[in-house]
């Protein structure tokens, strides 16, 4: 039997074959969840930046003309798969300003985590003329 002599490639005199494998098996779950938390974490940030928008925008509308403030809103995201939008006028012109607030609630599936429901709220004032 040969046995093989100690390199300087193998300090201790063994084979690491198979290291970078096992290490990299190792690494990859988590690897892939973060990448997936990220991605999740993203839309979620996309999709309250659209709700804050259309807050924004009903506001505007609805110190115009109150009736047309959330139907205004639910346009707007109707096309964006917002989930169930719910809007709420707080308070009308009476007081000086028109504040709207937007709610929708969403559930992402996020491969290994499972499913995920999220609140989003926006609200927004503009003063009326």
């Amino acid at each position: 039997m040969i046995r093989r002599r100690p390199t300087a490639h193998t300090p201790r005199g063994r084979s690491d074959d198979g290291v970078a494998a096992v290490e990299f098996a190792l690494v990859l779950p988590i690897l892939v969840v973060l990448l997936f938390t990220l991605v999740f974490g993203g839309s979620v940030y996309f999709d309250q930046l659209h709700l804050q928008a259309s807050a924004r925008d009903a506001a505007r509308v609805g110190s115009v003309s109150s009736s047309s403030a959330c139907s205004t809103a639910l346009t707007e995201l109707s096309g964006n798969q917002m989930g169930a939008v719910g809007c709420t006028v707080v308070t009308t012109c009476s007081t000086g300003a028109f504040k709207v607030l937007l709610t929708s609630q969403q559930t992402f599936e996020i491969p290994i985590l499972g499913s995920k429901s999220v609140t989003l709220n926006a609200s927004s004032s503009y003063a009326c003329s």
